[in-house]
């Protein structure tokens, strides 16, 4: 669940030499790559908000990122994130989750803008038969005047 975060910063890591290398794929027209890492995330002393018990969230993920530049500066990031997720608590005596988690991303960059989308669901099985579900979908358009469009919509729940 915390590697939404590492994948919204790989995306912006990315994204930044590129953009500095932009200028040279445009004077040789469209230049196209992917990207596609598979890693283990560890992430202990993580709060199940639902029972506020801690322990530690494993995440087992692929990664698939497609990045074109254009001629004309335009700049296309894609990607997508599968990711089998477990929570083990610190207290052999709370409930355990496992389950699945996808994300995805999208990002434009032309001369005269930029617009980001994500989108992020989370849903693990407690070892009770409960589920925990998380869905968030966040969108920025920035003009040349500013940003003309944000929101960031998540929902948490426990059932």
């Amino acid at each position: 669940m915390t590697s939404r975060r590492w994948r919204a910063g790989l995306a912006g890591a990315c994204c930044l030499p590129l953009l500095a290398v932009a200028p040279v794929a445009a004077g040789a027209g469209a230049d196209t790559f992917t990207v596609v890492e598979r890693q283990i995330d560890v992430n202990p002393g993580e709060t199940n908000t639902c029972t506020g018990a801690t322990g530690t969230i494993v995440d087992d993920e692929q990664d698939v990122f497609h990045i074109t530049t254009l001629a004309d500066g335009t700049f296309n990031l894609t990607g997508h994130s599968t990711v089998d997720v477990t929570f083990t608590p610190d207290d052999p005596g709370q409930i355990a989750y496992q389950g699945h988690e996808t994300f995805a991303i999208s990002e434009t960059t032309t001369s005269r803008i930029f617009v980001t989308t994500s989108t992020s669901h989370v849903r693990v099985r407690g070892t009770d038969g409960t589920f925990v579900t998380i869905r968030e979908v966040t969108h920025l358009t920035v003009s040349p005047s500013g940003v003309t469009a944000v929101f960031d919509r998540p929902t948490f729940d426990c059932s």
